[in-house]
């Protein structure tokens, strides 16, 4: 009986030796071309991993398994040793089969009249996981003929590291590095002896042997001790190292699947469908894991104002990488964590106003230009709209420096105004932010300047990088291996200007003060944003390396108990960028060609001249010349001379300042606005010595448009209330100083007004001609409707 069993062994691996001598030319013909079944086996499923590797989530299979890829070299030597040992010892030598294994096998199975032993070599198993079919004479012989194609187009190294990447370990676990990660918290580089010989142990047989039931994890213990034995054996290992192996521990519990920046991985599959393999992202998990624990930390404090919700980006500003990103302030069912907030649509408060002064900047306007921070109300397609300041006071002349550093409502009002609602909404069209819509500019108004639309975070802190990239827009990065493209939006002049005032501590004095928290190592340029009712509060700082993006506030839009975009984002912002900061090389945002530092007067930003009490420094675009001289120090008096745009600005000072170094130019008295005289009679009665006509309301010598009438407009319609008095507010602004201005109603005169040009005409039900005329013919007219 032995003799025959050594014959049949003698005769089969003659005929295996000779099937692989004339492999190449018949192969192709019977075989199964192993390349499709390794490309359709690494091409369904996925995994997610940061810049540096590491795992943020596992996509499953089309059967439901998980893994990810990992190199040959990245697994320990312990791994192949103890792999190779357990199951291919002559793995390094055989052309695909083991005539060796299986005539041993062969012996072993004959002798016992049953199979008690293997044959199947790693490339032969690597077949069998790629191709599962029923284990049969017929199957066996294929998988063999497939094994020898395999290593025909395959090195070793390349069998290997298939293997290791897709042999089933337990559940629904394929390959050593996620089955490392999971059972012994550890990448399969830093595996010791016991560890890998354990790993080795489950391929086996990954139901029986599972680590997860005391019976089967002493079986699996019984295996893991033979490979090491084995080992030691074949001198792989030491016998120390064989004795510590033998004392290890084999857990029975595994960890948790990774599942690390959740709403990143879930926008990354909405807009690019669930990855294909192994995809490196641009998230760094160490700047993950400290935005999100920043944002934890600060959760009692913002919930002592009644917000909930928080949620924060980083980003890369040479190439807008996204290199944290936490939507919610936990990732769950409360308070609707599950929404990412840096996708959803928020009022941004004043988080827009950069873009529309670097609009002005571009239209010629420069960092000291000024303008009048005084009460003004405008008519738009939705009635009278009057902007307030956050702390409901006006400021009078400010700098567009000063306007923008302390976010003011009304200045910025004032300047898109002058800039035009259509061109500044053209502009957040070309930066992303909003879509283009016909007649959306209309829809926006002058609110556009103080945050009406909703706008998403993304779009945001993306917009804000041209301020950081010499005015050119950049497409966001998920992947590494993401091609930037990019376009100019503004000019890089005006770009470095808006991020010089934005990183400006002395131009937000007026509102913000010097915080603790915006003092930095660095320069930090900054932003805040707060939505009506504080609802939604806005932090964005910047320099040359980040852009981080910050809000607070509640996801069903609840309003919180006064929190502004500094006080809820600021502290956050410190703690975030002292941890940026610490090591970090600043990557410097340089001044473009163009720009000077020009003299100014401090309080015209203008060109100074010798009556000029106050001098300053700001940046200017272009020749200094260009600067006009000082318009409010033409005299050597110690007050500052303004135009008729500030009268009532300056009359409001008067009753809180004794002394005031503000004045109109020309020194004009100026007179309480809320007086009512020339009580208006009716229009028979012509002989009424206070009421002068003129004749048909005409004024032929009349200069036209140097009177704005700023109340009321043009067309506005009235209806009186039945139960009160009706008046209406008349008030108008000369473009040049005039000591009074005569209101006409219909051509005859009604009052006369000294500065403030203001007064309250008692109205009367039908169509009115109201009319503003000054000593120098200069004249205004508007038509208003009153019903009863």
């Amino acid at each position: 009986m032995k003799k025959l069993v050594l014959k049949a062994a003698l005769i089969s691996t003659i005929c295996l030796l000779g099937i692989w001598l004339i492999r190449i030319a018949w192969l192709p013909l019977i075989a199964i071309d192993p390349t499709p079944l390794i490309q359709n086996r690494f091409s369904s499923g996925g995994t997610l991993v940061d810049r540096n590797e590491n795992l943020l989530r596992l996509f499953p299979d089309q059967n439901g398994d998980y893994s990810c890829y990992l190199s040959l070299a990245s697994h320990s030597q312990e791994i192949i040793s103890a792999l190779l040992t357990a199951e291919d010892r002559n793995f390094y030598s055989h052309p695909g089969f083991d005539p060796v294994a299986i005539s041993r096998a062969l012996i072993q199975n004959i002798s016992s009249m049953k199979i008690v032993s293997g044959a199947s070599t790693i490339s032969q198993q690597l077949i069998r996981i790629l191709k599962p079919r029923p284990r049969t004479l017929s199957t066996k012989i294929s998988e063999l003929l497939a094994a020898l194609w395999l290593e025909e187009k395959f090195s070793k190294k390349q069998i290997l590291e298939f293997y290791l990447n897709s042999v089933p370990m337990f559940g629904n676990i394929r390959g050593f590095y996620l089955a490392s990660l999971l059972l012994f918290k550890k990448s399969p580089d830093l595996l010791n002896l016991g560890e890998a010989a354990t790993l080795a142990a489950i391929v086996q047989s990954p139901g029986r042997l599972s680590p997860f039931n005391p019976k089967s994890n002493r079986l699996l213990r019984k295996r893991r001790d033979w490979i090491i034995r084995e080992m030691l054996k074949l001198g792989l290992c030491t016998i120390d190292e064989a004795n510590n192996a033998f004392k290890l521990n084999i857990p029975e519990y595994r960890s948790q699947m990774p599942f690390n920046a959740p709403h990143f991985c879930d926008l990354y599959q909405k807009v690019r469908g669930a990855p294909k393999g192994k995809k490196k992202t641009t998230i760094s998990l160490p700047l993950q894991n400290l935005l999100y624990q920043t944002l934890r930390s600060h959760l009692p404090r913002i919930a002592k104002y009644g917000a909930r919700q928080t949620c924060g980006l980083i980003l890369s500003a040479e190439n807008l990488e996204i290199l944290a990103m936490v939507g919610s302030s936990e990732f769950g069912p409360i308070a609707g964590g599950f929404n990412n907030g840096c996708v959803a649509k928020r009022s941004g408060g004043s988080i827009l106003k950069p873009f529309l002064y670097a609009l002005a900047l571009d239209r010629g306007f420069y960092p000291s230009y000024v303008i009048p921070d005084t009460m003004q109300p405008f008519k738009t397609p939705q009635g009278e709209y009057l902007a307030y300041n956050a702390d409901r006071k006006s400021y009078g002349p400010v700098t567009i420096r000063n306007a923008l550093g302390n976010s003011l409502n009304i200045s910025a009002v004032k300047m898109l105004n002058q800039v035009g609602i259509s061109d500044f909404y053209g502009l957040l069209v070309d930066l992303e932010l909003l879509p283009a819509q016909k007649g959306a500019a209309d829809y926006y108004g002058l609110g556009l300047a103080i945050g009406n639309p909703e706008l998403r975070m993304l779009d945001v802190a993306r917009a804000y990088s041209v301020f950081a990239n010499k005015g050119r827009l950049k497409s966001l990065s998920f992947l590494l291996q993401d091609k930037t493209e990019e376009k100019q939006i503004i000019s890089a002049q005006s770009a470095f200007l808006i991020f010089d005032i934005l990183a400006d501590p002395s131009a937000r004095l007026f509102t913000f003060g010097t915080p603790s928290f915006f003092k930095f190592s660095q320069r930090w340029g900054l932003k805040t944003g707060t939505s009506t009712n504080y609802r939604d509060s806005w932090l964005i700082a910047l320099n040359g390396n980040y852009i981080i993006a910050l809000w607070v506030g509640n996801f069903d839009g609840s309003p919180t108990r006064s929190l502004s975009g500094a006080s809820a984002c600021g502290p956050i912002a410190r703690n975030i960028i002292d941890n940026l900061e610490k090591g970090a090389t600043e990557r410097i945002i340089t001044c473009p060609p163009g720009i000077q530092k020009v003299k100014i007067c401090s309080i015209s930003g203008q060109r100074p001249g010798k009556f000029c009490p106050n001098i300053g420094y700001d940046l200017f675009e272009g020749n200094a010349d260009e600067l006009l001289p000082c318009q409010f120090h033409q005299s050597a008096t110690a007050t500052h001379e303004l135009a008729p745009d500030y009268a009532r600005w300056i009359q409001n000072r008067a009753r809180q300042n004794n002394s005031d170094p503000f004045r109109l130019r020309g020194n004009p008295e100026i007179q309480d606005p809320y007086q009512i005289a020339g009580i208006y009679q009716e229009e028979d009665a012509s002989a009424s010595e206070t009421s002068r006509l003129v004749a048909g309301g005409a004024l032929p010598d009349a200069v036209w448009n140097d009177i704005r009438i700023i109340s009321p407009h043009d067309g506005d319609r009235f209806v009186m209330r039945s139960t009160n008095e009706n008046f209406l507010h008349l008030r108008a602004i000369p473009a040049a100083p005039v000591s009074e201005l005569i209101w006409l109603i219909n051509g005859r005169e009604f009052i006369r007004t000294a500065p403030p040009f203001e007064a309250y005409w008692p109205m009367r039900a039908g169509k009115h001609r109201i009319t503003a005329i000054s000593e120098g013919e200069a004249a205004a007219e508007v038509t208003v409707y009153i019903e009863n």
